[in-house]
């Protein structure tokens, strides 16, 4: 069982080393993402409401707006897009 655990701990981290440095894939920005995000339509409706607002700025410190792929799925993904809109709608009027 350790033998497995630490196989796996291996594999995953020569993984992590040929993404960053032999590959040079680079984690996305998320202050780009986030002036990409306020840029679309249904974004700035969000805005509007102050519940809301209030609900997206503190989900920007801690919650899904902080995942730079989460907020890549939701701009580029209606399905996910529905789904986070639906979400921040059932915290907001709580």
């Amino acid at each position: 069982m350790l033998f497995l655990f630490l196989c796996m701990l291996t594999v995953g981290l020569v993984t992590s080393f040929v993404q960053k440095y032999i590959l040079r894939i680079k984690e996305p920005n998320i202050e780009e993402l986030w002036k990409e995000l306020h840029e679309q339509d249904w974004f700035k409706d969000l805005l509007e409401k102050q519940e809301v607002k209030m609900i997206l700025d503190a989900s920007k410190e801690t919650g899904l707006l902080r995942d730079p792929y989460y907020v890549r799925k939701i701009i580029d993904q209606e399905g996910y897009r529905d789904g986070f809109i639906e979400y921040i709608y059932d915290n907001s009027y709580k």
